[in-house]
């Protein structure tokens, strides 16, 4: 095993970390939808790259190829965003057996 690799994929904290940037892009995206009507996806995806640069400017020593990453942790960060986004979405019609209601904060995005 190389010196770099932990011989863990996820931890802990990796999995707080996402968590937390997943749920501020849904709140950040649907608070946006419902008060300006912006899009969903872009808005979403944007945020996304928002936190995953922020991350890259705030580490002690970024790298090169952080930089790069950053770009593949933004779009690991707005697929895991939508797909909660639409579990939560679905979740709500399927309890209900009615489609959701325009006014209500959780929207698709697709």
């Amino acid at each position: 095993m190389s010196a770099g690799l932990s011989g863990q994929l996820f931890t802990a904290v990796n999995i707080g970390s996402v968590t937390i940037a997943t749920s501020a892009i849904i709140v950040v995206t649907n608070t946006l939808y419902t008060l300006f009507r912006l899009s969903t996806k872009w808005t979403a995806f944007a945020m996304a790259l928002i936190i995953a640069y922020l991350n890259v400017i705030f580490s002690s020593m970024p790298q090169w190829f952080d930089w790069i990453l950053a770009f593949v942790n933004a779009c690991l960060l707005f697929c895991s965003a939508l797909g909660l986004n639409e579990i939560v979405v679905r979740s709500g019609k399927v309890q209900t057996k009615e489609p959701v209601q325009e006014g209500k904060f959780f929207k698709s995005w697709l």
